[in-house]
């Protein structure tokens, strides 16, 4: 399976495109690639007739080389402007045929290397837990609704709306995520 991470370019590092170019060169189009949204922002391709909400992930169709070249450098740009450093991750839905065979073969015990291959990167800490400067854990939010109307979130059973730059990529809360959080709480607990 072939996979992209698109975040702010690194400083003399190869941009997206170069990358995309290396790592979709060979694919036939139209192309069918798994997309995932690592921010908080919704996120829009018209090259590829996709719209991502916030942390969700969906399947996305380019017609030809140059909708992805136009969709991945905007990307860039967006990550760029955001300082992302994964803002989303484009996989192939079809292994190659060198994956597939490394798919097939048995792994004899599996292989201490292959441990972090099962996180995705949501969690710095592998839990879904951050320590906080309290020494307390920040639990990961829920997303209930964003839209034009609302962005409401939940943590721990109570439902609040913190502004959307209160909430980081990984779900976790900002300081000011979380005294809107602890003024949720405090006026849920006021109501009982």
């Amino acid at each position: 399976m072939t996979r992209l991470v698109i975040g702010r370019p690194a400083v003399g590092g190869m941009g997206a495109n170069q990358k995309a170019k290396e790592a979709f060169s060979g694919a036939e189009f139209p192309l069918v690639v798994n997309v995932v949204n690592k921010m908080t922002i919704t996120l829009s391709l018209p090259e590829a007739g996709i719209k991502l909400r916030p942390l969700a992930s969906g399947v996305a169709t380019f017609r030809d080389y140059d909708r992805l070249q136009r969709a991945v450098s905007s990307l860039e740009q967006i990550a760029r402007l955001n300082n992302a450093a994964q803002l989303v991750i484009l996989e192939s839905a079809e292994p190659s045929a060198e994956e597939a065979k490394a798919a097939a073969e048995p792994v004899p015990g599996g292989d201490a290397g292959d441990a972090g291959d099962s996180d995705d990167g949501d969690s710095a800490g592998g839990d879904g837990a951050e320590q906080t400067s309290e020494g307390g854990a920040e639990g990961v939010v829920t997303i209930v609704q964003d839209d034009e109307q609302a962005f409401v979130v939940e943590l721990d059973g109570v439902r609040f709306e913190p502004l959307r730059n209160q909430v980081r990529e990984d779900g976790t809360l900002t300081a000011g995520g979380l005294k809107a959080f602890e003024e949720a709480k405090a006026a849920a607990e006021a109501d009982d």
